[in-house]
């Protein structure tokens, strides 16, 4: 397969470029994905709260090539129904380096649990508890565009955000695997 990085570096300044002179200063469209918004240039949020595990520690945002990170919360009926997807992209591509986080804006990890065995779902993701939704006030600037759940970002290594979605989708379908292992293969 041929190295895609300096056709993807190009792009970059090309996108910058057009930002620069007004032409397409907005995030873009992916390709085949409605609704996902690319950066034109990653967006690193400043003195972001964090997010802790069930033993009350943070977990980090950053190391994996790629992380999509996940609001989600027990009352979303579409978080909800999007949730397996979300499993299902991790199954198909964790293993090439796609870390995927489900973070919950629940009161507690006690409700998080209880919630996740119902379904059945073990330990299928990693979930954080995002404690009064502060880290989801992080991503509410309008370059980031959080304003309700679901709401996914899109990180790469540096924990910098990417792209990202707002609303329920399928994150298993082919559109959503064809941008993650875009992403990954230029993580290479």
């Amino acid at each position: 397969m041929p190295d895609l990085k300096p056709l993807l570096l190009l792009l970059r300044c090309i996108g910058v470029g057009f930002a620069l002179l007004g032409l397409g200063a907005g995030p873009a469209q992916a390709e085949g994905f409605a609704g996902l918004e690319i950066l034109p240039e990653p967006v690193m949020r400043e003195d972001s709260p964090a997010l802790l595990n069930a033993e009350g520690t943070a977990v980090p945002l950053s190391g994996a090539p790629v992380t999509m990170l996940n609001f989600w919360a027990t009352w979303c009926a579409p978080c909800v129904a999007e949730l397996p997807t979300l499993i299902a992209l991790d199954e198909a591509l964790g293993d090439r380096g796609l870390r995927v986080v489900a973070a919950s804006l629940d009161r507690s990890f006690e409700q998080i649990e209880g919630f996740w065995q119902q379904q059945g779902w073990g330990d299928a993701l990693e979930v954080g508890l995002d404690e009064g939704g502060a880290l989801f006030r992080s991503f509410s600037s309008d370059p980031l565009g959080a304003r309700g759940v679901p709401y996914t970002a899109i990180l790469d290594a540096e924990g910098a955000v990417v792209s990202w979605f707002v609303g329920d989708t399928d994150w298993a379908g082919e559109a959503a695997l064809a941008y993650f292992n875009g992403l990954l293969d230029a993580a290479e």
